[in-house]
């Protein structure tokens, strides 16, 4: 990242298993995970689709066609609080203490740190 001109890939994440208070998956399944794909290929041509939070960019309301998927909670599948992120956080730390105790890259420490303090706002 720090080499001029470099062209870095874009990254997403994505929780196809997210769940409501019952238990159910809130997204309706692999078959509509193109749905997704079709969103993350026009954010990368460009289009104004996603805002800010403070884990990265989600898609702003009806961007994601979801036409035809019956009721989908979209606010909800998108919903994150100050805890459930610090648990996240949490876990990431862990799984690089874990993983690589001590050899963390420090541009990666730096970005963790970064997302700390952008949870920590909230």
């Amino acid at each position: 990242g720090s080499r001029p001109g470099a062209k870095l890939p874009k990254v997403f994440h994505i929780n196809w298993f997210r769940e409501d208070e019952k238990g159910h998956y809130i997204w309706p399944g692999f078959g509509d995970n193109c749905r997704v794909l079709d969103w993350i290929l026009r954010r990368c041509d460009g289009e104004d689709n996603a805002f800010d939070m403070p884990i990265g960019r989600i898609p702003k309301p009806n961007t994601i066609d979801i036409e035809g998927l019956g009721k989908i909670d979209m606010d909800h599948l998108f919903d994150m609080t100050k805890t459930q992120l610090e648990h996240e956080v949490k876990d990431m730390e862990d799984f690089f203490a874990e993983q690589l105790p001590g050899q963390l890259p420090g541009p990666i420490q730096k970005e963790l740190q970064n997302l700390k303090d952008r949870i920590a706002k909230m």
